[in-house]
């Protein structure tokens, strides 16, 4: 049921939303392509798409739907199983290839689950083929079950070894950000220019406290903390040189909350993998993202206090 709920939901989210189809929108669908092709093992069909990047988005709002509405209505859920675990596996492969450690990315996990249901079915609870077997009268050819021990082992060792190649695939060794990225990164400029948002401490600042100079240090140069005026995720981030600036921590791409990495001093979200620079006003460096994080104001006080807008905050963590 949560398969299946899922998977129609993400075909209607996507009919819902008016930037799928759009070029040049944040979620078209051709530039999510572009984006994940460029660091997929698979990149070389993800761009052969971006040609036809409104009809391969228009295939998979019908794949998701036809599966979901399938699983739900309990109608060949072997086949719509396998059907799923094809799409979450070529999404596994690009849209969230990046995203490490794996187990923060669905799709790898959502491919091993359809691969269960395809090999153990449904049961037929809540199913129509289950209630077409039990009602009275003859039954249609595609609700007649068939039994073939020696097939059934067969396919238990294909869906374990697939099981075990995309265990294998997560753990695959992959640069993180990659060396081009970080370069870009460190060279936007020789030294970080804050971000609007950013104050010198005043003699008495009157917005509520987030917390301090030490627990940003203590956490490796971020903070993060609840946006009192929108009710989002926020966070701190530590520039060095007395520099402090504070964004919205928000994706824009897909609203998944973004995080500091400091091996890089970057923050990346780990849903698609979109990384911006807080160094410089949180420019996106890598997709599918295609606008920065809104700024923030922070100040800190003469105790080393870091304070917030006016307003209730409370620090995250």
């Amino acid at each position: 049921m949560f398969l299946g709920a899922t998977f129609a939901y993400a075909g209607l989210q996507k009919l819902s939303d008016p930037g799928f189809f759009r070029s040049g929108a944040p979620t078209y669908i051709g530039t999510q392509l572009q984006v994940f092709g460029a660091h997929s093992p698979i990149g070389l069909p993800l761009q052969l798409m971006v040609r036809i990047a409104p009809v391969a988005g228009a295939m998979v709002i019908v794949l998701e739907l036809t599966v979901g509405l399938l699983v739900l209505l309990g109608i060949f859920v072997r086949w719509a199983a396998v059907a799923g675990a094809a799409l979450n596996a070529m999404l596994f492969l690009s849209a969230t290839w990046q995203v490490q450690p794996y187990f923060l990315g669905s799709d790898s996990i959502y491919t091993v689950a359809w691969i269960t249901l395809a090999l153990m079915g449904d049961g037929e609870v809540l199913s129509l083929q289950g209630w077409l077997r039990q009602r009275p009268g003859p039954l249609p050819n595609w609700t007649l079950p068939t039994a073939d021990p020696a097939r059934r082992a067969f396919l238990y060792r294909i869906g374990a070894t697939a099981v075990g190649v995309v265990w294998l695939l997560a753990l695959w060794p992959r640069p993180r950000l990659g060396a081009g990225l970080a370069a870009e990164a460190s060279g936007n400029g020789a030294s970080a220019t804050p971000a609007a948002g950013t104050t010198s401490p005043p003699s008495s600042p009157t917005g509520p406290v987030i917390g301090s100079l030490s627990q940003l240090q203590a956490q490796g140069g971020s903070l993060p903390y609840t946006d009192p005026h929108s009710g989002d995720p926020a966070v701190v981030v530590d520039l060095g040189s007395n520099q402090l600036v504070a964004y919205d921590a928000v994706c824009p791409h897909a609203g998944c909350t973004v995080g500091y990495d400091p091996s890089y001093k970057l923050l990346v979200c780990p849903c698609h993998g979109a990384v911006f620079d807080p160094a410089h006003g949180a420019a996106v460096l890598r997709g599918p993202a295609a606008q920065p994080l809104p700024p923030l104001q922070v100040v800190v006080g003469a105790d080393g206090q870091i304070h917030g807008a006016d307003g209730q905050i409370h620090v995250a963590g």
